[in-house]
């Protein structure tokens, strides 16, 4: 795989968007988003998506420049409509006026539709914990669409992996970030091991008959499979019940709309809450708190094949550490795809780290 320095795919990246017309800071803002998704080793919502989101631009289904609307305020409840812009502009946007309006509240209650995919949910929250005084939870829905996960006890696609994360500031030099979806794997994984032509871990995906398999192509058909509940296949009613209060608080509470049979449009709808630490007790004792309780945790002797107790975040911030110095993998169908819209564009593509 071709290795990149960090600095020269976020030029990349700037450079499809805004030659399909993006306004230069969205541009810089969805492609620092991408890259930085895979300096923390989250590499199914990186560089491989440009020609997705390029793409997404050209046929209309991205309206570059619109403005986060608020609809609706009522004390710390906020509605707001992305106009369709790119996900992780109306998200940054979003978390913004949730920071914002959280300096006169104790909490703050953000929705969002009319949003695109808005790629790594962890960015969000990693931003509201940044503030050191704030956690975030934010989830996400298909605004109604992109059906992926059987409901437990189903063979047939009901639910989107309907992620959820949250961000808590510490004392270290990263926050805690969980970021996770509800499903056993993801769309950027499978796109992943597609394109890498790699098996899919067991227990991950079924067929269109319903039986469990490791081939990426069942998943995608004719006739699609789907993916399965996070627990399976032992658990599963868990992951299933998790992304079902998941799916009502971001598109029943948004207007998005919650899982439906021919949705009229596609994106991601969003709930998110934004509290102030503060308001329930000294900050100072917070996180002295926490940073006991991540000491504790770390105490534990780790298990055969561990080498240590990682927290979330943890691991993507040494992840970080490592791949600015190093560079970013890029898997070669992934770069064909690049390479192939950058000629299609007239953009020079960078030269692999040598």
């Amino acid at each position: 795989m071709p290795r990149f320095h960090a600095a020269d795919l976020k030029r990349l990246g700037f450079e499809f968007f805004a030659t399909v017309g993006v306004p230069e800071d969205e541009a810089q803002l969805v492609s620092d988003h991408m890259v930085d998704a895979g300096l923390l080793g989250h590499d199914t919502h990186s560089v491989l998506r440009f020609p997705q989101y390029t793409n997404m631009v050209r046929q209309g289904q991205v309206k570059p420049g619109a403005p986060l609307e608020v609809l609706s305020e009522k004390g710390g409840v906020i509605q707001t409509s992305g106009g369709w812009n790119f996900g992780p502009v109306t998200a940054t946007r979003a978390v913004e006026l949730a920071i914002e309006r959280a300096r006169t509240r104790a909490l703050v209650a953000v929705t969002v539709k009319h949003c695109n995919h808005v790629a790594r949910l962890g960015r969000f929250v990693h931003i509201v914990a940044r503030e050191g005084n704030l956690i975030a939870l934010l989830c996400a829905n298909g605004h109604g669409s992109d059906l992926a996960v059987a409901p437990y006890g189903g063979r047939q696609r009901r639910l989107p992996t309907n992620p959820l994360a949250v961000g808590i500031p510490t004392k270290r030099d990263w926050p805690i970030v969980l970021d996770m979806t509800t499903s056993m794997t993801s769309g950027g994984a499978l796109r992943e091991y597609r394109n890498k032509g790699m098996a899919v871990p067991e227990g991950s995906i079924i067929d269109a008959s319903g039986r469990p398999t490791t081939n990426v192509e069942d998943y995608y058909g004719p006739p699609a499979g789907a993916m399965l509940p996070l627990g399976s296949p032992l658990v599963g009613h868990k992951g299933f019940g998790l992304s079902l209060v998941i799916d009502i608080l971001a598109g029943g509470l948004s207007g998005g709309g919650c899982s439906q049979p021919d949705p009229p449009e596609t994106g991601n709808a969003l709930f998110l809450t934004v509290f102030d630490i503060a308001a329930f007790r000294d900050l100072a004792e917070f996180h002295d708190d926490v940073d006991q309780f991540i000491d504790w945790l770390k105490s534990s002797p780790p298990m055969e094949g561990f080498e240590e107790v990682m927290l979330p975040g943890e691991k993507s911030h040494r992840i970080y550490q490592e791949r600015q110095h190093k560079g970013l993998d890029v898997d070669d169908n992934a770069w064909d795809q690049i390479t192939a819209l950058a000629r299609e564009l007239g953009i020079a593509v960078p030269d692999p780290v040598s």
